[in-house]
């Protein structure tokens, strides 16, 4: 999420004249576009921004420093008080409206604190992309669910789901200029839907729009030869998109779907909304329709509560689900 939305805003700023450069002693705007999931995360941008404010001030104010992203967003006017040096102070949902911001920080010669949630606008800025063949492609801003853990749904905001017409033109896109693979992207990408209006014609009782109507809705985009997503929630993961992904071809057969724990009583603590079995039943699912799928997950190991024993459930969940690669967190 946050390399796509680094890309959002260097295509902002590209677009208004500024060109990138690969020196930071050289730069005229700085940011620091930044994630709070860790802590030491949270240090290192302090550590940074006191660098880079002993610079400002022996440039005389020569050069603004944006704060951008969850830690922007969690810490607002307090990183203002804290570092007077920096200018502004932005959450991910302004990404696409960063010009504007610096526009502002000029005008009115003051800093400015952009943390207020938005409707998040269509962005038509064009991202400056790393790659020339693979490109991040968002499809829903923020997350409703309140793991107990984490910060998401405070730093970046409740779901909002873009339109399937406007994801869709941004692959047709994408094909015209030469990219060969798309990365759905949402912090919680199977919810894709809940927020739009509508039910199904079919009388099932499931929303009009859901991320696998979404995939069939692209899959057909010319140029695009390959489609991955991210990230999945174990609770949203159902029988109807196991079986779109097994039928459409240009669906990679990789899968990153986070467990946290093996433990139902840690799961239970986490509010993640599931159990252990159901887990391994959606990774069953997966093998009996796509056998040679790789399948990575990601591990809390230093939870409150948790015991040596808990720690072995998790190891057998990965054992028992076949799970190609495991990311382990500790929590402090």
């Amino acid at each position: 999420m946050n390399l796509a939305d680094s890309e959002r805003m260097a295509g902002v700023l590209e677009s208004v004249g500024y060109e990138c450069s690969e020196d930071p002693a050289k730069a005229d705007v700085l940011i620091y576009n930044t994630c709070s999931i860790r802590e030491k995360a949270e240090v290192k941008v302090y550590s940074a921004l006191g660098k880079q404010a002993k610079r400002k001030r022996d440039r005389m104010g020569d050069l603004k420093i944006v704060v951008a992203g969850c830690v922007a967003q969690q810490e607002g006017q307090q990183l203002l008080r804290r570092v007077p040096e920096v200018d502004l102070v932005m959450g991910p949902q302004f990404a696409n409206k960063l010009d504007e911001l610096l526009e502002r920080v000029d005008s009115q010669g003051t800093q400015v604190c952009a943390t207020d949630h938005i409707e998040i606008s269509e962005d038509i800025t064009v991202p400056r992309r790393d790659s020339s063949l693979t490109a991040w492609v968002n499809v829903i801003y923020g997350c409703n669910e309140k793991c107990t853990y984490c910060v998401v749904p405070y730093t970046r905001g409740q779901e909002q789901s873009r339109r399937q017409e406007d994801i869709r033109r941004e692959m047709l896109a994408l094909g015209e200029a030469g990219y060969k693979e798309v990365t759905l992207l949402g912090q919680n990408v199977d919810a894709y839907g809940r927020d739009l209006p509508g039910m199904a014609a079919d009388g099932s009782g499931r929303r009009q729009h859901t991320f696998t109507d979404l995939l069939r809705y692209v899959h057909d985009v010319p140029g695009i030869e390959r489609i991955r997503f991210a990230t999945s929630h174990p609770r949203y993961f159902t029988d109807r998109l196991v079986r779109a992904c097994a039928e459409l071809p240009k669906l990679c057969e990789f899968f990153h779907i986070p467990f946290q724990s093996g433990d139902d009583n840690i799961l239970r603590e986490m509010a993640r909304g599931y159990t252990a079995a159901r887990y391994r039943s959606i990774i069953d699912n997966i093998r009996r329709y796509m056998p040679d799928a790789s399948i990575s997950g990601d591990a809390i190991v230093g939870f409150p509560g948790v015991a040596s024993g808990c720690l072995g459930h998790a190891a057998q969940l990965c054992t028992r689900s076949a799970v190609s690669l495991c990311c382990c967190c500790t929590q402090m």
